[in-house]
């Protein structure tokens, strides 16, 4: 196995029905992945021709670190962009800490922008769950609370499938910091009708205040409108002793 393997695609999947769903592979794997990773390390152990890329990949992330930071700059003056969201969060979120994510556009910010330290993130794929990081933070809370900070990341339509949950963190003295992106639509499918060059049908909003729901609820609510705002309303809200939320008006178009 030489450097041309790199021209093929290998895929595994424990699911025979994704393989080569998306895209045609030479080598559809039927199998999980951590077995199958094990069986080709011994498999394949002094039989491959590897080039250290370490300084390549080095190069790579100081040149997307710059690119990051030229994107917090932009600013229609129609809210706040994720690279300036996700840049705070990577700030401020303890390296100990469970991050459950949702889906939907602020996810895939979130893996653009955020640098995991050694933080655990709770996902659900890319199955479609939309709603999933309040109730899986919930969860993480149940099983680490009293150990690990405990965050949770979703956009607008994501927390509203859910919003009544944040009564029951409320109930039993939930430590969860939510960080809601609020574009006012959901994003994802906004893009996606796009995409298709079809008109942007019944995507839109109406959404409450979220901060002051939260407050409402019991809990701390912050609304956060200006990028210089950021830094302190995460800091508070990590801080304080029970379910806080972060509401931070987005730009839907800077994602």
């Amino acid at each position: 196995m030489g450097r041309d393997c790199t021209r093929h695609f290998v895929q595994v999947d424990f699911d025979p029905l994704a393989l080569g769903k998306f895209h045609p592979v030479e080598v559809p794997v039927w199998g999980e992945i951590s077995i199958v990773v094990e069986q080709l390390k011994t498999a394949l152990t002094g039989q491959i021709n590897t080039e250290d890329q370490r300084s390549q990949i080095a190069d790579r992330w100081a040149i997307w670190r710059e690119e990051k930071v030229r994107r917090e700059a932009d600013d229609r003056g129609e809210g706040l962009n994720s690279a300036a969201i996700f840049a705070a969060m990577t700030r401020q979120i303890p390296a100990n800490a469970v991050i459950a994510v949702d889906v939907g556009n602020n996810t895939y910010s979130f893996g653009r922008y955020f640098e995991c330290e050694a933080q655990s993130i709770l996902m659900s794929g890319y199955l479609g769950s939309i709603g999933f990081s309040f109730p899986a933070a919930m969860g993480a809370w149940a099983a680490a609370g009293k150990e690990r900070p405990i965050v949770s990341v979703s956009g607008d339509g994501g927390f509203g499938q859910y919003l009544a949950e944040f009564t029951t963190a409320v109930k039993y003295g939930m430590n969860i910091t939510h960080f809601l992106v609020n574009n006012s639509q959901l994003g994802k499918i906004s893009k996606e009708q796009r995409a298709g060059e079809w008109d942007v049908w019944q995507t839109s909003l109406h959404n409450p205040d979220f901060s002051k729901y939260a407050e409402i609820c019991g809990g701390l609510g912050i609304r956060v409108t200006r990028k210089e705002e950021l830094d302190a309303a995460m800091q508070q809200a990590l801080a304080h002793p029970g379910p806080a939320l972060v509401e931070m008006i987005a730009d839907a178009e800077l994602i």
